[in-house]
């Protein structure tokens, strides 16, 4: 009967240290992030409102609604989220597909991303055509091929002790 109530004490004191290391990570988290109050929207035809967006040294959140205010629908939108820093240098661009939103919808959204210190944000929409003009443009290396110069690797193959 000793053995049971010491294996009892022993677990209730596991679950004890468990549930409070829990709360004590998740109390951690959420004051590690900081809330972005400065952001601005470039769109005419759509409403946009910002729900929450905060960020932490490593990364974020911007959530909100988008509602279409007009009597057309809105297909093959693109929504760009540009992300700056305090000193509004471009620290990075996410995007969101929008495939359709009827008049008077309003559809949620969440982009997370993974930029330091993110301070203010800008979102603009895009169509179908303006996004895969961008799209062609970043498959463009930044490196181009680099050959093998036959000189540089004679000289090599010369100068190898393994050979």
């Amino acid at each position: 009967m000793g053995r049971m109530k010491t294996f009892t004490i022993y677990l209730l004191l596991f679950l004890g240290l468990y549930v409070i290391s829990n709360i004590l990570i998740s109390a951690y988290i959420k004051t590690s992030y900081y809330k972005i109050d400065s952001y601005e929207i470039d769109e005419e035809q759509l409403t946009i409102t910002i729900m929450s967006a905060r960020a932490s040294k490593d990364d974020g959140y911007i959530e909100g609604k988008v509602s279409n205010g007009t009597q057309d629908k809105i297909t093959n939108k693109y929504m760009k989220v540009e992300l700056y820093s305090e000193n509004n240098v471009n620290l990075g661009e996410e995007y969101i597909k929008v495939e359709q939103i009827n008049p008077g919808e309003i559809k949620n959204f969440k982009v997370s991303f993974t930029c330091d210190n993110v301070k203010h944000f800008k979102i603009i929409f895009l169509s179908q055509e303006e996004k895969d003009a961008i799209d062609a443009n970043k498959d463009q290396s930044i490196m181009p091929n680099i050959g093998i110069d036959e000189q540089v690797s004679n000289i090599v193959d010369s100068v190898d002790p393994r050979k």
